[in-house]
């Protein structure tokens, strides 16, 4: 017991150090945001939008420190926190690689490329969302009402689906989402949703294959060939003017960086009011 209780203060105090290296990390972002914001002002800080990204940024990391000093790293809520501070900082150094100019034009195609696809996302979302409903009525992979999956694969001495059931992985989060994510799965090819048809009555089986042709057929040879078209076109638009996006993305952001320079390092000679350009006539 002495040994288990010295294990358990130790990883305690390294979870500790992990956590207050955490908080160190964030000193420069905030620094940095806090600054943007007394230069430019308030109002002028919060009319852009991805600057509400960055300030959810910073406090959820500070927030996520002090849960993993707190309660701990183990938690749900601590893990989900965790994941959306990772994502914001993918999106914060995403931004930031722009001002390379090797990496500028991969990121500034991907930003201009998936914001274009929006619209065309969202009828994929929302076809597939109506394709999944098919599968909840035909009631593929259902426990809940009686038929040759509840046969085959419920235990009903423990009250729960086996472990070889087909679709087991979607148990926690309910056959609606399951269903949502498993006409996903059959859009990018994956048919593992044909596993549990063999539980199915033979007129079942005939309407399923149906639905299952025409989801593959709508959803994957038709509607992602017209999204791969689209992201070629919008590929192909920014390609077109990519040096006017990374100049100005760079531009941007120069003066961004500029700006938080205090009045002592900005000299005439680096800051000039003027820039005399010369350009021969041709």
């Amino acid at each position: 017991e002495a040994e288990t209780s010295v294990a358990i203060e130790h990883e305690d105090e390294d979870l500790r150090g992990y956590s207050i290296l955490l908080l160190a990390g964030i000193i420069y972002p905030l620094v940095y945001e806090t600054v943007q914001m007394i230069r430019g002002g308030i109002g002028e800080y919060l009319s852009d939008t991805g600057n509400y990204v960055d300030l959810i940024y910073i406090w959820g990391s500070v927030t996520m420190s002090i849960i993993h000093m707190t309660a701990g790293p183990y938690l749900w809520y601590s893990k989900a926190l965790m994941i959306i501070v990772v994502i914001l900082a993918i999106r914060r150094t995403f931004s930031y690689l722009r001002i390379f100019k090797s990496l500028s034009p991969i990121v500034t195609m991907l930003q201009n490329v998936i914001w274009d696809l929006r619209v065309f996302l969202t009828f994929y979302v929302i076809l597939t969302l109506l394709f999944s409903l098919m599968y909840g009525v035909l009631g593929l992979g259902n426990a809940k009402i009686p038929g040759g999956f509840r046969e085959a694969f419920y235990d009903f001495d423990n009250n729960q689906l086996s472990s070889d059931a087909p679709g087991i992985e979607y148990d926690k989060i309910g056959l609606f989402f399951g269903n949502f994510i498993q006409t996903i799965r059959l859009s990018m090819g994956d048919f593992a949703a044909i596993d549990a048809s063999n539980t199915l009555s033979k007129n079942e089986n005939y309407v399923l294959w149906i639905v299952w042709f025409v989801t593959v057929v709508v959803t994957s040879i038709i509607f992602l060939n017209f999204i791969v078209a689209e992201a070629s076109a919008s590929y192909a638009t920014v390609s077109s003017s990519l040096d006017n996006y990374i100049q100005q993305q760079r531009a941007d952001l120069t003066g961004e960086a500029e700006g938080l320079l205090c009045g002592c390092a900005q000299s005439d000679k680096t800051f000039p009011k003027y820039i005399l350009i010369r350009k021969t006539e041709t």
